[in-house]
Protein backbone atom coordinates (compact mmCIF):
# COMPACT_ATOMS: atom_id res chain seq x y z
CA UNK A 1 0.00 0.00 0.00
CA UNK A 2 2.93 2.17 0.81
CA UNK A 3 4.67 1.87 -2.52
CA UNK A 4 1.35 2.51 -3.83
CA UNK A 5 0.70 5.85 -2.31
CA UNK A 6 4.71 6.73 -3.38
CA UNK A 7 3.69 5.66 -6.85
CA UNK A 8 0.66 7.20 -7.05
CA UNK A 9 2.65 10.72 -5.75
CA UNK A 10 5.26 10.69 -8.16
CA UNK A 11 2.75 10.56 -10.62
CA UNK A 12 0.90 13.38 -9.47
CA UNK A 13 3.77 15.08 -9.23
CA UNK A 14 5.38 14.32 -12.67
CA UNK A 15 1.59 15.41 -14.09
CA UNK A 16 1.98 18.89 -11.95
CA UNK A 17 5.15 19.49 -13.86
CA UNK A 18 3.80 18.65 -17.11
CA UNK A 19 0.97 21.11 -16.95
CA UNK A 20 2.91 23.62 -15.81
CA UNK A 21 5.72 23.12 -19.13
CA UNK A 22 3.05 22.67 -21.19
CA UNK A 23 1.47 25.95 -19.80
CA UNK A 24 4.96 28.22 -20.37
CA UNK A 25 5.26 26.26 -23.85
CA UNK A 26 1.59 27.97 -24.66
CA UNK A 27 2.66 31.25 -23.31
CA UNK A 28 5.85 30.82 -25.30
CA UNK A 29 4.00 29.81 -28.43
CA UNK A 30 1.55 32.93 -28.16
CA UNK A 31 4.65 35.27 -27.77
CA UNK A 32 6.40 33.82 -30.76
CA UNK A 33 3.24 33.12 -33.17
CA UNK A 34 0.49 35.56 -32.22
CA UNK A 35 0.51 38.62 -34.27
CA UNK A 36 -1.40 40.43 -31.59
CA UNK A 37 1.26 39.89 -28.92
CA UNK A 38 4.49 40.50 -31.00
CA UNK A 39 4.96 41.99 -34.46
CA UNK A 40 8.84 42.67 -35.74
CA UNK A 41 9.12 44.82 -38.54
CA UNK A 42 12.24 46.70 -39.92
CA UNK A 43 11.78 50.24 -41.49
CA UNK A 44 14.32 50.83 -43.41
CA UNK A 45 14.99 53.54 -46.31
CA UNK A 46 17.64 54.20 -48.93
CA UNK A 47 18.49 57.43 -51.37
CA UNK A 48 21.01 58.60 -53.34
CA UNK A 49 20.98 62.13 -52.88
CA UNK A 50 22.30 65.00 -54.81
CA UNK A 51 22.81 68.74 -53.66
CA UNK A 52 23.49 71.82 -55.10
CA UNK A 53 24.17 74.70 -53.41
CA UNK A 54 24.32 78.56 -54.82
CA UNK A 55 25.29 76.76 -58.48
CA UNK A 56 27.77 74.53 -56.90
CA UNK A 57 27.47 70.71 -55.91
CA UNK A 58 27.46 70.18 -52.72
CA UNK A 59 27.08 66.34 -52.08
CA UNK A 60 26.22 63.57 -54.32
CA UNK A 61 26.07 60.26 -52.19
CA UNK A 62 23.72 57.09 -51.29
CA UNK A 63 22.97 57.49 -47.98
CA UNK A 64 20.97 54.97 -45.36
CA UNK A 65 18.34 57.10 -44.45
CA UNK A 66 15.88 55.08 -41.62
CA UNK A 67 17.10 52.08 -40.30
CA UNK A 68 14.87 51.06 -37.61
CA UNK A 69 13.44 47.91 -35.36
CA UNK A 70 9.58 47.96 -35.02
CA UNK A 71 8.32 45.79 -31.67
CA UNK A 72 4.65 46.24 -31.44
CA UNK A 73 1.77 44.23 -30.15
CA UNK A 74 -0.94 43.90 -27.54
CA UNK A 75 -0.37 41.24 -24.44
CA UNK A 76 -4.05 41.03 -23.23
CA UNK A 77 -7.06 42.89 -24.10
CA UNK A 78 -6.28 46.84 -23.00
CA UNK A 79 -2.56 46.78 -22.56
CA UNK A 80 -0.57 47.31 -25.57
CA UNK A 81 3.43 48.26 -26.12
CA UNK A 82 5.47 49.78 -28.88
CA UNK A 83 9.58 49.83 -28.75
CA UNK A 84 11.35 51.80 -31.80
CA UNK A 85 14.87 51.86 -31.93
CA UNK A 86 17.28 53.29 -34.70
CA UNK A 87 20.19 51.70 -35.42
CA UNK A 88 21.94 54.65 -37.71
CA UNK A 89 21.90 56.97 -35.24
CA UNK A 90 24.35 57.38 -31.82
CA UNK A 91 23.64 54.89 -28.96
CA UNK A 92 24.24 57.76 -26.76
CA UNK A 93 22.58 57.68 -23.42
CA UNK A 94 20.55 60.45 -21.89
CA UNK A 95 21.44 60.26 -18.14
CA UNK A 96 17.71 61.90 -16.54
CA UNK A 97 15.64 59.08 -18.16
CA UNK A 98 17.93 55.99 -19.00
CA UNK A 99 16.99 55.36 -22.11
CA UNK A 100 19.41 55.59 -25.17
CA UNK A 101 18.94 58.93 -27.45
CA UNK A 102 18.59 56.38 -30.45
CA UNK A 103 15.22 54.82 -28.78
CA UNK A 104 12.55 56.56 -30.04
CA UNK A 105 9.40 54.77 -28.20
CA UNK A 106 9.55 52.88 -25.28
CA UNK A 107 6.16 52.51 -23.96
CA UNK A 108 3.02 50.93 -22.45
CA UNK A 109 -0.79 52.38 -22.68
CA UNK A 110 -3.10 50.96 -20.69
CA UNK A 111 -6.70 51.21 -21.39
CA UNK A 112 -9.77 51.99 -18.99
CA UNK A 113 -12.60 51.89 -20.38
CA UNK A 114 -13.38 52.62 -23.96
CA UNK A 115 -12.45 56.28 -23.79
CA UNK A 116 -9.97 56.89 -21.17
CA UNK A 117 -6.56 55.39 -22.15
CA UNK A 118 -3.15 56.10 -20.24
CA UNK A 119 0.60 55.95 -21.67
CA UNK A 120 3.45 55.48 -19.59
CA UNK A 121 7.19 55.43 -20.85
CA UNK A 122 9.34 57.36 -23.55
CA UNK A 123 6.78 58.97 -26.46
CA UNK A 124 6.10 61.04 -29.19
CA UNK A 125 5.54 64.50 -27.63
CA UNK A 126 1.69 65.57 -28.28
CA UNK A 127 2.63 68.44 -30.49
CA UNK A 128 -0.01 69.71 -33.30
CA UNK A 129 0.78 69.64 -36.95
CA UNK A 130 -0.02 66.77 -39.36
CA UNK A 131 3.81 66.88 -40.58
CA UNK A 132 5.07 66.24 -36.90
CA UNK A 133 2.78 63.25 -37.07
CA UNK A 134 4.67 61.65 -40.44
CA UNK A 135 7.53 59.18 -40.00
CA UNK A 136 10.31 60.25 -40.99
CA UNK A 137 10.41 58.14 -43.43
CA UNK A 138 8.21 59.43 -45.55
CA UNK A 139 9.24 63.19 -45.75
CA UNK A 140 11.37 64.54 -48.09
CA UNK A 141 11.84 68.61 -47.10
CA UNK A 142 10.56 69.16 -43.63
CA UNK A 143 9.77 72.84 -41.82
CA UNK A 144 12.56 74.10 -39.66
CA UNK A 145 10.81 73.37 -36.55
CA UNK A 146 9.89 69.77 -37.29
CA UNK A 147 13.31 69.35 -38.69
CA UNK A 148 14.86 69.91 -35.69
CA UNK A 149 12.87 70.00 -32.59
CA UNK A 150 13.14 67.58 -29.56
CA UNK A 151 10.33 64.70 -30.34
CA UNK A 152 10.83 61.86 -28.12
CA UNK A 153 10.50 62.22 -24.36
CA UNK A 154 9.89 59.90 -21.32
CA UNK A 155 7.00 60.47 -18.94
CA UNK A 156 2.64 60.14 -19.30
CA UNK A 157 0.21 60.98 -21.68
CA UNK A 158 -3.75 60.98 -20.70
CA UNK A 159 -6.10 60.39 -23.66
CA UNK A 160 -9.75 60.78 -23.81
CA UNK A 161 -12.20 59.81 -26.78
CA UNK A 162 -15.52 60.89 -27.65
CA UNK A 163 -17.79 61.53 -30.46
CA UNK A 164 -14.79 60.96 -33.00
CA UNK A 165 -12.32 63.03 -31.10
CA UNK A 166 -9.22 62.27 -28.95
CA UNK A 167 -7.88 65.03 -26.30
CA UNK A 168 -4.74 64.28 -25.30
CA UNK A 169 -2.65 66.15 -21.97
CA UNK A 170 1.04 64.69 -21.33
CA UNK A 171 3.59 65.64 -18.71
CA UNK A 172 7.02 64.85 -19.50
CA UNK A 173 10.81 65.84 -18.98
CA UNK A 174 11.89 68.90 -20.83
CA UNK A 175 16.01 68.42 -20.74
CA UNK A 176 16.60 69.62 -24.73
CA UNK A 177 19.12 72.25 -24.82
CA UNK A 178 16.62 74.38 -26.73
CA UNK A 179 14.15 74.40 -23.97
CA UNK A 180 15.27 74.30 -20.48
CA UNK A 181 18.26 75.90 -18.99
CA UNK A 182 21.82 74.28 -17.67
CA UNK A 183 21.25 74.85 -14.36
CA UNK A 184 17.36 73.48 -14.58
CA UNK A 185 17.50 70.60 -16.99
CA UNK A 186 17.91 67.84 -14.68
CA UNK A 187 14.14 69.84 -12.75
CA UNK A 188 12.43 70.64 -15.58
CA UNK A 189 9.13 69.18 -17.66
CA UNK A 190 6.68 69.99 -20.24
CA UNK A 191 3.10 69.88 -20.64
CA UNK A 192 1.47 69.47 -23.90
CA UNK A 193 -2.64 69.05 -24.86
CA UNK A 194 -2.99 67.85 -28.13
CA UNK A 195 -6.80 67.59 -29.81
CA UNK A 196 -6.91 64.84 -32.22
CA UNK A 197 -10.36 66.22 -34.08
CA UNK A 198 -12.17 64.31 -36.85
CA UNK A 199 -15.51 66.08 -38.22
CA UNK A 200 -17.97 65.07 -41.14
CA UNK A 201 -17.09 61.90 -41.36
CA UNK A 202 -13.30 62.31 -41.59
CA UNK A 203 -13.53 64.91 -43.65
CA UNK A 204 -12.15 67.35 -41.99
CA UNK A 205 -9.46 66.25 -39.25
CA UNK A 206 -7.73 68.03 -37.01
CA UNK A 207 -4.15 68.29 -35.07
CA UNK A 208 -4.03 71.30 -32.99
CA UNK A 209 -1.84 71.54 -29.87
CA UNK A 210 -0.11 73.88 -27.71
CA UNK A 211 2.85 72.55 -25.21
CA UNK A 212 4.33 74.91 -22.37
CA UNK A 213 7.94 73.63 -21.65
CA UNK A 214 10.04 74.73 -18.59
CA UNK A 215 12.95 76.88 -19.13
CA UNK A 216 13.78 77.99 -15.24
CA UNK A 217 11.79 77.53 -12.10
CA UNK A 218 9.97 80.87 -13.55
CA UNK A 219 10.22 80.53 -17.36
CA UNK A 220 8.10 78.35 -19.60
CA UNK A 221 8.69 78.60 -23.32
CA UNK A 222 5.59 78.45 -24.88
CA UNK A 223 4.57 76.48 -28.07
CA UNK A 224 0.88 76.79 -30.16
CA UNK A 225 1.11 74.12 -33.33
CA UNK A 226 -1.90 73.35 -35.66
CA UNK A 227 -2.42 70.85 -38.18
CA UNK A 228 -5.85 71.01 -40.53
CA UNK A 229 -6.51 68.27 -43.46
CA UNK A 230 -8.92 67.91 -45.81
CA UNK A 231 -9.77 64.69 -47.05
CA UNK A 232 -11.90 64.75 -50.55
CA UNK A 233 -11.81 61.17 -52.01
CA UNK A 234 -8.10 60.35 -53.37
CA UNK A 235 -7.56 64.10 -52.64
CA UNK A 236 -5.62 65.34 -49.15
CA UNK A 237 -4.08 68.68 -48.63
CA UNK A 238 -2.84 69.30 -44.82
CA UNK A 239 -2.16 72.58 -43.80
CA UNK A 240 0.60 73.33 -41.12
CA UNK A 241 1.68 75.71 -38.48
CA UNK A 242 4.27 76.09 -35.68
CA UNK A 243 5.02 79.03 -33.43
CA UNK A 244 7.37 79.24 -30.07
CA UNK A 245 10.11 80.29 -28.39
CA UNK A 246 13.52 78.43 -27.50
CA UNK A 247 17.17 78.48 -27.55
CA UNK A 248 18.92 77.70 -30.58
CA UNK A 249 22.92 77.92 -32.02
CA UNK A 250 22.37 79.01 -35.90
CA UNK A 251 25.81 79.56 -35.93
CA UNK A 252 26.41 77.24 -39.23
CA UNK A 253 23.11 78.79 -41.34
CA UNK A 254 25.28 82.13 -40.84
CA UNK A 255 28.26 81.37 -40.61
CA UNK A 256 29.39 82.88 -37.28
CA UNK A 257 31.27 80.53 -35.19
CA UNK A 258 30.96 82.77 -32.16
CA UNK A 259 27.37 83.23 -32.27
CA UNK A 260 26.60 80.50 -29.41
CA UNK A 261 22.92 79.71 -28.44
CA UNK A 262 20.51 82.57 -29.29
CA UNK A 263 16.65 82.88 -27.88
CA UNK A 264 14.65 82.50 -30.62
CA UNK A 265 10.63 83.01 -31.75
CA UNK A 266 10.46 80.26 -34.83
CA UNK A 267 7.66 79.57 -36.91
CA UNK A 268 6.84 77.87 -39.82
CA UNK A 269 3.62 76.76 -42.50
CA UNK A 270 3.72 74.22 -44.67
CA UNK A 271 0.85 72.64 -47.14
CA UNK A 272 1.19 69.70 -48.45
CA UNK A 273 -1.28 68.54 -51.44
CA UNK A 274 -1.44 64.79 -52.09
CA UNK A 275 -3.15 62.51 -54.55
CA UNK A 276 -3.38 58.59 -53.70
CA UNK A 277 -3.96 57.00 -57.08
CA UNK A 278 -3.26 53.40 -55.60
CA UNK A 279 0.77 52.37 -57.28
CA UNK A 280 1.09 55.92 -58.04
CA UNK A 281 1.02 59.05 -55.38
CA UNK A 282 2.29 62.60 -56.29
CA UNK A 283 2.30 65.00 -54.05
CA UNK A 284 3.67 68.86 -53.68
CA UNK A 285 4.30 70.65 -50.54
CA UNK A 286 5.20 74.57 -50.07
CA UNK A 287 7.02 75.51 -46.74
CA UNK A 288 7.76 79.35 -45.19
CA UNK A 289 10.13 79.30 -42.38
CA UNK A 290 11.06 82.85 -39.93
CA UNK A 291 13.67 82.91 -37.04
CA UNK A 292 13.36 85.76 -35.09
CA UNK A 293 16.44 86.58 -33.17
CA UNK A 294 14.64 88.23 -29.41
CA UNK A 295 18.28 89.11 -28.03
CA UNK A 296 19.04 91.60 -31.24
CA UNK A 297 15.39 92.31 -31.19
CA UNK A 298 15.17 91.74 -35.22
CA UNK A 299 14.33 88.97 -38.41
CA UNK A 300 17.74 86.56 -38.64
CA UNK A 301 16.14 85.14 -41.54
CA UNK A 302 13.35 83.86 -43.63
CA UNK A 303 13.50 80.68 -45.82
CA UNK A 304 10.77 79.55 -48.67
CA UNK A 305 11.05 75.82 -50.42
CA UNK A 306 8.81 73.54 -52.28
CA UNK A 307 8.91 70.03 -53.14
CA UNK A 308 7.52 67.41 -55.66
CA UNK A 309 7.47 64.32 -55.59
CA UNK A 310 6.08 60.80 -56.09
CA UNK A 311 6.23 57.40 -54.61
CA UNK A 312 5.00 54.17 -56.56
CA UNK A 313 4.31 50.95 -54.62
CA UNK A 314 4.43 47.99 -57.05
CA UNK A 315 3.46 45.39 -55.20
CA UNK A 316 -0.19 44.55 -53.34
CA UNK A 317 1.08 41.13 -51.85
CA UNK A 318 0.89 42.08 -48.30
CA UNK A 319 4.61 40.98 -47.13
CA UNK A 320 5.56 43.97 -50.08
CA UNK A 321 2.32 46.34 -50.08
CA UNK A 322 4.18 48.83 -48.36
CA UNK A 323 7.48 48.38 -50.50
CA UNK A 324 7.73 51.59 -52.31
CA UNK A 325 10.31 53.74 -55.00
CA UNK A 326 10.56 57.89 -54.57
CA UNK A 327 11.86 60.60 -56.28
CA UNK A 328 11.53 64.07 -55.37
CA UNK A 329 13.03 67.47 -55.96
CA UNK A 330 13.11 70.38 -53.15
CA UNK A 331 14.35 73.73 -53.65
CA UNK A 332 14.94 76.09 -50.53
CA UNK A 333 15.95 80.07 -50.62
CA UNK A 334 17.06 81.68 -47.55
CA UNK A 335 17.31 85.22 -47.04
CA UNK A 336 19.17 87.01 -44.81
CA UNK A 337 17.40 90.09 -42.89
CA UNK A 338 18.27 92.09 -39.40
CA UNK A 339 21.94 91.48 -38.11
CA UNK A 340 22.53 89.62 -41.53
CA UNK A 341 21.71 91.18 -44.24
CA UNK A 342 25.12 91.58 -45.48
CA UNK A 343 25.06 87.77 -46.56
CA UNK A 344 24.64 86.60 -49.61
CA UNK A 345 21.31 84.60 -50.24
CA UNK A 346 21.21 80.74 -49.92
CA UNK A 347 19.59 78.39 -52.59
CA UNK A 348 19.66 75.12 -52.66
CA UNK A 349 18.61 72.19 -54.99
CA UNK A 350 17.99 68.76 -53.60
CA UNK A 351 17.22 65.66 -55.87
CA UNK A 352 16.25 62.44 -53.85
CA UNK A 353 16.10 59.01 -55.39
CA UNK A 354 15.34 56.07 -53.38
CA UNK A 355 13.35 52.85 -51.42
CA UNK A 356 11.83 52.83 -48.69
CA UNK A 357 10.23 49.25 -47.07
CA UNK A 358 8.44 48.64 -43.66
CA UNK A 359 8.63 44.99 -44.00
CA UNK A 360 7.08 42.64 -41.39
CA UNK A 361 9.93 40.05 -40.10
CA UNK A 362 7.54 38.17 -37.35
Amino acid sequence: MRKLLILFSVLIFSLSLAAQHKESESILDKLIWDDEMLNIMLDTRVDFQTTIQNGDLDQASFRGQTFRLWLVGEIIPGLRYRIRHRFNKPQTPLIRDNYSSATDQAWLAFDIGKKWTITAGKQSMQLGTFEYDYNGADIYQSTMVNGDIDMYKTGVNVAYKFAGQKINLQVVNSDAPQFASEEYKNKAFAINVLWEGSLFNGVLKTRWGYGAFQHSKTKFYHWLTAGTQLNIRKFTAELDYFLGNRNMDYSSIVSDDELGSRYVRDQSLALNLKYNSGKWRPFLKGTWNQRHDKEFGSNAYESMGIQAAVEWYPFTKLLVKDLRFHLAYTFESTHFQGEFNHLNNIDKHLIIAGTRWLFKVK
